[in-house]
């Protein structure tokens, strides 16, 4: 993964079938020479870590022209499938605003979605709520897994449950257009699942990093794409940082314990997406936290409420729908007052690749604060942007 990033940067206008050969074959000779030499550990890490470079570097040369992987898209089924949906939800849910925002949220299909209402939610940072995402999936998973657990444990209904749970995740996948986001959730979940199926050990930056590779390898240019960037940031930073913030504040009432969940969440996305907005947008919208922290559970409990509508008989389907549409229009409004608050207006803030560099070396050093309780990082941490402030503040004179 690492190596298809820095070929990106480095190895744009090369001759790609030669210098892609050249390096699969280095990183060969390099991989018999770890085999026939007894290394230390340590040098052999670092050679197999340039292997694994060498060879990213090559995929993304052997990918230039053409993508390693194609994969035929059922086009009639999926179209069947995605109008009955889109029948259930315009009879359920007349109201323009409310129907365009459910059909955007469910679907992806964006094209009666209010583009005030949309720019409101891109000015509060939560445009991902509208987006087709792992949350999404992540529901239809836990809830796959859930009706499948109570099947026997015997090999047979494990390979049917795998099946069933990749099919549901695949399905909706291709319903919503297959999106890029959509799809690198659906590879993650199924990279997941499949490992655990086969009783191997779940590391889940292995899984994220295997997912990220194989969704390349159909289009390699998508490591340029800001969608991927802050999408693995968030990933990323959720599955470091969240654990330790959570535990920091042990507590037993269960509201304030799913509050701080939720605040722990949002937050640790927030730290790992935080140099990529900048270095892009040169802004930060100053309620993010405070509006990711109040509209992803609100979202999610409309999502469900859409799947349910869905599943649902007519009888049943309009009396939901009705309540779903004025769910809708409410938080649509409460979108639009918080946009019209003075606070609500982005923060002007400037980023370069040096300070980018910096902040996630003292993210990192904070991260092995949390994780390993040792001050000597908190204090590293300190003394780098001590040591970078003094720089800073003598280059002015």
């Amino acid at each position: 993964m690492m190596g298809i990033f820095l070929a990106s940067f480095f190895l744009k206008n090369k001759d790609q079938p030669i210098l892609a050969a050249t390096i699969i074959s280095i990183g060969i000779l390099l991989l018999q020479f770890t085999v026939w030499i007894n290394l230390p550990p340590i040098y052999r890490s670092l050679l197999v870590l340039l292997i694994l470079l060498s060879w990213g570097m090559a995929i993304y040369l052997a990918t230039q022209e053409k993508n390693l992987i194609h994969l035929p898209y059922p086009k009639t089924w999926v179209e069947a499938a995605r109008n009955w949906v889109i029948l259930k939800i315009n009879a359920n849910i007349p109201n323009k605003e409310a129907n365009g925002f459910a059909l955007a949220l469910l679907l992806g299909v964006k094209s009666d979605l209010n583009k005030a209402l949309l720019q409101a939610y891109a000015q509060l940072g939560i445009i991902h709520i509208v987006a087709i995402s792992g949350m999404h999936l992540e529901i239809i998973f836990k809830h796959l897994t859930r009706i499948t657990q109570w099947m026997p444990r015997h090999r047979f209904f494990l390979s049917l449950e795998l099946v069933l749970v990749l099919l549901g995740v695949w399905c909706y996948t291709l319903m919503a257009f297959a999106s890029p986001s959509i799809v690198r959730a659906s590879i993650f979940f199924s990279l997941y699942f499949i490992g655990r199926y086969l009783g191997q050990s779940n590391y889940t930056l292995n899984t994220i990093a295997g997912g990220l590779l194989i969704f390349l390898l159909f289009d390699v240019k998508n490591i340029e794409s800001l969608s991927l960037q802050l999408s693995y940031g968030a990933v990323i930073g959720i599955h470091l940082f969240y654990p330790c913030l959570y535990k920091l504040l042990p507590m037993d009432n269960p509201l304030l314990l799913f509050l701080w969940s939720n605040l722990c969440i949002s937050f640790s996305a927030q730290l790992t997406t935080l140099p990529i907005l900048v270095y892009h947008f040169h802004q930060m919208p100053s309620m993010v936290l405070l509006s990711n922290f109040i509209m992803v559970p609100l979202s999610n409990l409309l999502l469900y409420g859409l799947f349910f509508l869905v599943a649902l008989p007519s009888y049943f389907g309009h009396w939901l729908g009705n309540g779903l549409e004025k769910y809708i229009l409410w938080i649509n409004a409460s979108i639009r007052f918080f946009n019209a608050l003075p606070m609500s207006s982005s923060l002007a803030i400037e980023f370069d690749q040096i300070q980018i560099a910096l902040y996630y070396l003292v993210l990192w050093m904070l991260y092995k604060w949390l994780n390993k309780k040792q001050a000597l990082y908190l204090v590293y941490s300190m003394a780098s942007i001590v040591g970078y402030s003094l720089l800073k503040l003598f280059s002015q004179f």
